[in-house]
């Protein structure tokens, strides 16, 4: 399998599961705009996992960390908090599903601790932490 494919299989474990009919998870409303920011903040979150294995891939640990640091990690937290009050999805969000979301920024900049390291194999079971919190959070919450 190309690192290519191995890539694809990677991000479609992070989509979220298909809307059904009997689908169990909890469904958390918010307003239209805070909606629109959480959606662009998951792109982008994406994007950045995205770029960090694909950094990872050519044995650019210091990219990866950096990428992971600045857009996923502890400095990308708080992104909304200048927001009119209905767009920050925070405000809406249960507890457990907040508690989830600041897990994966820790292990955002816990990751790129490890990246710094140069160990691929550390370095992906760090990032192991990032996309668990993903995974998570995707197949426990819904907006829609």
């Amino acid at each position: 399998m190309t690192r290519h494919s191995w890539l694809c299989l990677f991000l479609l474990l992070l989509a979220p599961v298909a809307g059904a009919a009997d689908d169990s998870r909890i469904l958390v409303q918010m307003p239209p705009e805070a909606l629109a920011a959480l959606r662009a903040e998951m792109l982008d979150f994406q994007l950045a996992l995205h770029q960090v294995v694909a950094a990872l891939a050519e044995g650019k640990f210091a990219e990866a960390a950096d990428i992971a640091d600045r857009q996923i990690g502890l400095a990308a937290m708080g992104r909304h908090r200048n927001a009119p009050a209905n767009a920050r999805p925070g405000t809406y969000m249960p507890e457990d599903m907040h508690l989830i979301a600041r897990n994966m920024h820790g292990a955002g900049s816990g990751f790129a601790i490890t990246a710094r390291g140069g160990d691929l194999a550390k370095s992906l079971g760090a990032l192991q932490a990032v996309t668990g919190a993903c995974v998570g959070c995707h197949r426990a919450y819904r907006t829609q």
